[in-house]
């Protein structure tokens, strides 16, 4: 959503931000609703993020995102987001008109055909095989050797 309907000073003037921007601020009351995803909530239209009746916020760590997703929550949500950095993964905070209290919410694990794919490597799983360390620490000292003769 970033991209698409930036902050002013990321902002392109595209039609595309104009019109999402349109819908975020007068779309309920044509009966019109507005999903946004972003990583980045900070880079979002302050007037767009304002005007979102749920919000659904995994773990943010960064301190300008968090403020700007605490200044767009409801009050009573408020106490939520000191944990929002340290949710897990699958975890989430939920508030606004979507839920009667804010929540905190942890999804089902999804079947490992059903992912997309994702290039996180896993440290832990790389680590625990040789990668022909020995090998390589071995050559470099015999090229560290052949160059004193």
């Amino acid at each position: 959503a970033h991209r698409y309907v930036p902050n002013e000073k990321n902002s392109d003037g595209s039609s595309v931000g104009r019109i999402l921007s349109r819908i975020a601020k007068e779309g309920r009351k044509y009966g019109v609703s507005l999903g946004l995803i972003t990583q980045r909530p900070s880079d979002l239209a302050e007037g767009v993020l304002s005007q979102c009746g749920t919000i659904i916020s995994m773990r943010l760590n960064n301190d300008r995102d968090q403020a700007f997703v605490k200044a767009a929550m409801p009050e009573g949500a408020r106490g939520f987001l000191d944990s929002i950095p340290a949710l897990r993964n699958r975890e989430c905070i939920i508030c606004g008109e979507g839920v009667s209290i804010p929540i905190r919410v942890s999804f089902d694990e999804l079947e490992e055909m059903k992912r997309p794919a994702s290039a996180d490597p896993s440290i832990t799983e790389l680590w625990s095989h040789s990668g022909g360390e020995e090998d390589m620490v071995l050559r470099t000292v015999q090229r560290w050797r052949a160059q004193g003769r």
